[in-house]
């Protein structure tokens, strides 16, 4: 460890949350809106709803690379930093290919694709820090806080950006709002770089603490485990799911002509589903109950493009993307305490670098599948209409072969902001002026 003052475990929660508001805020205001930022670009439809998936399978081979040994003999600290430092230098091309209005589809994708690769690739050493730096039976609170954070500000870049966006549009001035908010967006990167730099401890691992797993070692293992099933089943899944999927926000901004404020609120709702159920499942879930949340959520995510595929109605549409946010927490959560229960912490990073690889391979699969299927339909067709109802038929088939697996550990109870207060030691506390307030009821309370 670096023979530096050593970080408090108080100033690492402090900096974390900071560092949970100003990346959230960069993805509702500029992630959120990268495939509509194509479309401003005279970019087609169909390359644009590609632009939001290719820079991930881009970005997922550059973590493929992020775990050898070349990247291992940096300390966890230094990895992230130099990978915050790549994402927010990103934001620079995409901030001239919208000021010099660039209709390059092979460019755009070429940046966002190096975003991707830097975002993706400081995840695993990210959760390893936070292992190193959070006590385990404060763990899960504060990954509890630190996502009501996160949602806040995502909530508030996704609000910010569509208004400013719906403006810009009346005014002919879409692509001078894009660049202002990359700008910001390369700003956030900034603070983020900042807040690890300053408030967090340079960890350096331990000879063995690390253990890559091979990538054919790991194929061949999942023939053989009930995780491996899951992650064969997710793969075809995918594929299914991204068969349409990308299409989508090009057929609201394209072909129901939404304008951003529509399209701000569809997203917003979508979002809020995710929400409300997460907060719903961890009320009422039990860990009996994951494997049919699993079949249940799946399900649900089948039927959403035949609806969509069903009425152009704004009421409707976002009445489905509520439950399809739904659906999506419910199979979110259900994934990842499904196919992770078992995983040596030794391996983590190895091993969820390729079931995020098998996972975007087969979103890229699908994505072209489902262009080349669209550029079979006739011109005079409603390509969008079909698109969405062989979708379904697709994802039906597939989850037919969904996997029985029993979920044996205890599922994480989330918490608000007031039990979490109660449950840390002043040690850890956060906003000292409300541990001292709730010491002080506590104690009229004994009185």
């Amino acid at each position: 460890m670096s023979k530096t003052a050593l970080i408090t475990t108080k100033q690492h929660i402090r900096s974390s949350f900071r560092d949970a508001t100003f990346t959230n805020l960069n993805i509702g205001m500029a992630e959120s809106y990268f495939c509509a930022f194509m479309l401003a670009l005279g970019i087609s439809d169909v390359i644009s709803g590609l632009g939001t998936v290719i820079p991930q399978f881009i970005g997922v081979l550059f973590q493929l690379l992020s775990i050898r040994s070349f990247f291992r003999q940096y300390s966890l600290k230094n990895r992230i930093l130099l990978f915050l430092a790549i994402q927010a230098l990103s934001m620079i091309p995409l901030i001239l290919i919208g000021q010099l209005k660039i209709n390059s589809a092979f460019l755009t994708i070429g940046v966002l694709g190096l975003y991707w690769g830097s975002l993706l690739s400081l995840n695993p050493p990210w959760n390893r820090l936070i292992g190193h730096t959070v006590p385990p039976k404060f763990r899960l609170k504060f990954f509890s806080i630190r996502s009501q954070f996160a949602q806040l500000s995502v909530f508030i870049g996704l609000i910010t950006s569509g208004i400013l966006l719906y403006w810009a549009k009346e005014q002919g001035l879409e692509l001078k709002i894009f660049v202002g908010i990359f700008i910001f967006g390369f700003l956030l990167k900034l603070f983020s770089w900042y807040e690890i730099k300053k408030n967090h401890n340079d960890y350096d691992l331990a000879p063995g603490s690390e253990h890559r797993v091979r990538l054919r070692d790991f194929l061949r293992s999942i023939r053989s485990t009930d995780q491996g099933k899951l992650i064969i089943f997710l793969f075809f899944f995918y594929i299914t799911v991204h068969f349409s999927a990308p299409y989508f926000n090009p057929y609201m901004l394209g072909k129901l002509k939404f304008n951003y404020l529509e399209y701000m609120v569809i997203t917003s709702v979508a979002y809020f589903g995710r929400v409300f159920a997460f907060k719903l499942i961890q009320t009422r879930a039990k860990s009996r109950h994951i494997n049919k949340l699993l079949f249940i959520s799946t399900a649900g995510i089948t039927t959403s493009p035949l609806l969509w595929a069903l009425t152009d109605s704004y009421g409707a549409i976002l009445t489905i993307e509520f439950l399809s946010g739904c659906y999506w927490a419910g199979f979110e959560l259900s994934t990842i305490l499904l196919y992770y229960q078992k995983i040596d912490d030794r391996e983590r990073t190895s091993i969820i670098t390729y079931i995020t690889f098998l996972n975007t391979t087969g979103m890229v699969i699908g994505s072209a599948l489902g262009a080349w299927f669209m550029g079979m339909l006739p011109a005079d067709s409603n390509k969008y209409i079909v698109l969405f109802a062989v979708s379904t038929f697709l994802r039906a088939i597939v989850i037919a072969f969904a996997p029985q697996i029993n979920f044996k550990g205890r599922l994480p109870k989330l918490t608000n902001l007031n039990r979490f207060f109660q449950m840390i030691p002043s040690s850890v506390n956060l906003i000292r002026p409300f541990i001292w307030k709730k010491k002080k009821d506590f104690k009229k309370d004994k009185e």
